[in-house]
């Protein structure tokens, strides 16, 4: 292998590609970062017809790469699982698992904090949560704390208020949104899978002519750009996207250079509310 190689595998299931902000902001520290340790990095080919002649560690053993980042991918796929227990070093996103080490934003924090500023602060009791991707293990421990910082502040978990989609699917959380509204008690506050698919819910609520924060409440979660323009100013949980690529390949780095693969570790990189005006305070 030469040293100086780094395969980068990414491939977003709604096929955003690159637009796909979160992963972008972490990809670009990341690239960065390698580029002024003198690194070169380049993708793997995850197209299913190209795997069906060509595994990950195909492409790591015959373009020589030294390590490869994993930014996002189904991890259940077996062409991942063996890049896992291969002796190659790997350094993920948000997937904890042995034979890697992990680069995780602190989801339980930040649904904690969420959930607390509109229950505690602002009074909630009827919160909706349209959750992501429902084998993803973000949304899965976003979805377990969700509930338990409900139970927490002493409110009750109703089924109804809780719908699945997909992170950044538009279309099916504006259908989602409007299950929850048409509800015979809807909620108070509805929590979107992201800020992207946030975009869904809120041209339902602006269509049926509903004022924010006054008639509804809603909140979105990554932080990204796109929220700063909109009025009024979205409720969210600002994911630190620089600091975990800087970290991805700082770590990724460290691994090559000893000759080591991952130990199942993980960096948990904080994050941070945005309180925003979405949110209204009930009495």
């Amino acid at each position: 292998m030469k040293d100086n190689r780094v395969g980068i595998l990414y491939a977003d299931i709604l096929e955003s590609g690159l637009t796909h902000e979160f992963f972008s902001r972490i990809l670009d520290s990341f690239k960065n970062y390698c580029e002024q340790e003198g690194y070169v990095i380049s993708f793997l080919n995850a197209q299913p017809k190209y795997l069906m002649t060509h595994t990950f560690i195909d492409q790591v053993r015959e373009d020589e790469y030294a390590g490869v980042f994993i930014a996002n991918i189904p991890y259940d796929m077996p062409e991942v699982t063996a890049l896992f227990k291969a002796d190659i070093p790997v350094v993920n996103i948000d997937y904890k698992t042995e034979g890697a080490i992990s680069i995780t934003s602190d989801n339980i924090n930040g649904i904690n904090d969420l959930i607390n500023y509109i229950c505690i602060e602002k009074k909630h009791k009827k919160i909706a949560y349209i959750s992501g991707d429902p084998e993803s293990e973000v949304s899965k421990t976003r979805l377990r704390v969700f509930k338990e910082a409900l139970a927490n502040n002493g409110i009750e978990v109703r089924s109804a208020y809780i719908r699945e989609s997909r992170f950044r699917d538009i279309r099916d959380v504006t259908r989602k949104t409007e299950e929850l509204l048409n509800l015979p008690d809807p909620p108070t506050c509805i929590l979107f899978p992201d800020d992207y698919a946030a975009i869904g819910g809120i041209n339902v609520i602006h269509n049926r002519g509903l004022e924010v924060p006054k008639d509804i409440s809603y909140c979105g979660y990554d932080g990204i750009s796109l929220v700063g323009l909109w009025d009024p100013q979205l409720a969210t949980v600002v994911q630190d996207t620089e600091t975990m690529g800087v970290t991805a390949a700082r770590e990724l780095i460290r691994l090559m250079r000893n000759g080591e693969s991952g130990d199942g570790s993980e960096i948990v990189i904080p994050t941070k509310l945005q309180v925003g005006h979405t949110v209204s305070q009930m009495y």
